[in-house]
């Protein structure tokens, strides 16, 4: 049979379209390995995620290809030399295996942080001296991706050779410079078409936020995404823009982050130890999950269970963000991630107010740990504009033989160094630790290998580990004269991989412990129907120690009655908590309202058979959204 020739229009057309089925096919493959994150998908939902799919990956190769378009449209007869052909290839391979490569890697990102990768993760990491060595890890337990990885690349370098063996220079140029005229304009005419998604004149280009007019349900929006695309869209980010739901005096009425506590008593010089948990998830913590398993459920963290029991607690306890760069900013800043991390935006050089500022102020030593290399995700150069004059890493631990040859020190002697170094501070004093054992790859010191429960994935023995750690610190604090007057705060800094459904959903995605304890504090020994959220804990510290002067913060007072208290995070759209209600948003709509108290699964959506409550909901939400985005842009998070 006599092989079909190509003209170089047709090769271009061919080529084009295989490097768009290969990333549109991508799309079946991301969510085979993270179906678990799209529960109650119908044949309906998967119509308009197609649908909208399509636009995307028209857009995500139209963005790769441009160059290589470019090149095979210039009329002139050199595009058919052996020289320029090559060229040409090499381009095309080289563009389209990077973004069949993003798309690959966020088949396993993604189930860290529930989100389409953007070009801010090279910001995320970039400050990682080890990047390399995580790269290589992740390589290895996630060797799989490889072979997956190479049943795209493969076909694209074989089809693509195929049909471009079979260009054939045109014999009659007379008519070969009309196809040129016509494709030179046409071509353009149609990228731009591609790249807007439609060809209206007041159509713009379409962004990751169009993504939720082809879906009900906001966790579906990655399924109607690629990477590419959202890594091309965000390569010169445009941030925030104002939201002008309320007029100006309409807006402190219904919800407000300027705040002020109503005290008399005098200051109380507390110290404050905040303990960050990496991916200490509700879902390891038997406390939250007492009905599990007929009441079997024995969780991993026996300690802080135990911590749990003799402290102030909270049944409905939600973190602000999905990364680890998201919980500076929510604890110690009460500020939110929202749509993006606060620290990878212009908004972080904003004037702003922070706990350990404000206690600067009032004398207290300020401090922050972090096992990690010296610099990792940002942290340094983050606390050293909140106002914390102390940083210690692994530079400052200056011990290799306790690292663990991928994030960090080792959580159980990391958490010993942090208890010896603060009881050489004068007091009072504000520190906080973020642990780093319980990161993928979930490893343990090789002397406790088959100590802990494995449970359903190996996130649970790290975690078993380094709860261990955290007894072992409080053990040693204990006998240190400065325990029994120390205010600890425990939380985790964001959710992590889960196995029962009630953490598969976009509330379990979304949980993590917060706990206030004091040794000597009867008062803070209880259990709590409350919401809390990371950011209440800078608002509610500062009101156990009495500071009487107004701050900014988008959290709440969790130890006061007088506040409405509610949770508000960002899961592919903004959500809002509050009493057993949960409101998702589609962008400014509300889309779904689940009563998570009686339906954990998110099962039923009651968005059109309670308008009332929807319609208070949305109000609120609304106005969180409208505060959080214009003072972001106003430079407005002082208190005058």
């Amino acid at each position: 049979m006599k092989k079909v020739k190509h003209n170089i229009y047709s090769a271009l057309f061919l080529h084009v379209l295989l490097a768009f089925l290969l990333l549109h096919l991508s799309r079946y493959v991301f969510y085979i390995l993270n179906a678990s994150h799209f529960s109650n998908l119908n044949f309906h939902d998967w119509i308009n995620i197609i649908k909208g799919g399509i636009k995307f990956d028209v857009a995500a190769v139209l963005y790769t290809n441009l160059i290589y378009i470019l090149l095979q449209i210039i009329p002139t007869k050199f595009r058919y030399t052996k020289s320029y052909r090559k060229s040409s290839r090499i381009v095309y391979l080289v563009f389209n295996g990077l973004m069949l490569a993003f798309s690959a890697i966020d088949m396993i990102y993604f189930g860290f942080t529930l989100r389409r990768s953007t070009w801010m993760i090279f910001s995320e990491f970039s400050h990682d001296q080890n990047i390399v060595g995580i790269i290589f890890r992740a390589i290895f337990d996630f060797w799989y991706i490889i072979p997956i990885y190479l049943l795209f690349l493969i076909p694209l370098v074989l089809i693509y050779n195929s049909i471009e063996r079979r260009i054939q220079e045109p014999i009659r140029l007379s008519y070969h410079k009309i196809t040129n005229g016509i494709f030179l304009f046409l071509i353009p005419l149609l990228i731009v078409g591609g790249v807007r998604g439609d060809f209206k004149y007041t159509t713009r280009p379409i962004t990751m936020s169009n993504a939720g007019e082809y879906v009900k349900n906001p966790a579906f929006i990655p399924l109607v995404l690629n990477t590419p695309f959202c890594m091309f869209r965000t390569i010169q980010q445009e941030f925030y823009s104002k939201d002008s739901f309320f007029k100006p005096e309409q807006i402190e009425h219904i919800y407000s982050p300027l705040q002020q506590v109503s005290t008399t008593q005098p200051f109380k010089y507390d110290n404050v130890v905040i303990i960050i948990l990496e991916s200490f998830g509700r879902e390891s913590v038997r406390f939250y999950n007492k009905e599990l398993d007929g009441g079997k459920y024995k969780g991993y963290t026996p300690f802080l269970d135990s911590l749990l029991e003799e402290g102030h607690a909270f049944k409905h306890s939600f973190s602000n963000g999905r990364k680890s760069i998201d919980a500076l900013p929510s604890v110690l800043m009460g500020i939110p991630a929202g749509e993006l991390p606060f620290v990878l935006t212009p908004y972080v050089s904003n004037k702003t107010e922070s706990l350990p500022a404000i206690l600067k102020d009032h004398g207290y030593n300020t401090s922050f740990f972090h096992g990690a290399p010296n610099g990792s995700m940002g942290f340094k150069a983050l606390v050293n504009l909140i106002g914390i004059d102390h940083y210690y890493g692994k530079d400052e631990y200056d011990h290799d033989d306790d690292f663990d040859g991928t994030w960090g020190i080792w959580d159980e002697p990391f958490f010993q160094y942090f208890a010896h170094t603060v009881n050489e501070f004068k007091e009072p004093f504000m520190t906080t630790i973020f642990s780093v054992s319980s990161h993928e790859p979930f490893e343990v010191p090789s002397a406790y290998r088959g100590r802990f429960p494995k449970g359903d994935h190996p996130l649970r023995e790290a975690i078993g580990y380094t709860d261990m750690s955290l007894r072992k610190f409080f053990d040693t604090a204990k006998k240190m004269p400065w325990f029994n007057h120390t205010l600890f705060i425990i939380t985790g800094d964001h959710a992590s991989i889960s196995y029962q459904p009630e953490y598969k959903t976009a509330l379990g995605e979304m949980t993590v412990p917060v706990l206030f304890y004091h040794p000597t504090d009867s008062s803070l020994k209880k259990t709590d129907d409350k919401i809390v959220q990371q950011i209440d804990i800078m608002p509610t510290v500062l009101s156990y120690l009495h500071y009487d002067k107004p701050f900014v913060s988008f959290g709440r007072d969790v130890l006061s009655d007088d506040s409405d208290h509610f949770a508000v995070n960002y899961h592919n759209g903004f959500q809002l908590f509050q009493d057993q209600f949960m409101l998702q948003m589609n962008g400014s709509k509300p889309s779904a309202l689940y009563d998570y108290g009686s339906d954990p699964l998110l099962k039923y959506n009651l968005l059109f058979k309670m308008p009332l409550l929807v319609d208070s909901m949305n109000k609120t939400v609304k106005a969180f959204m409208q505060q959080y985005h214009n003072r972001l842009i106003d430079d407005d998070l002082l208190a005058k």
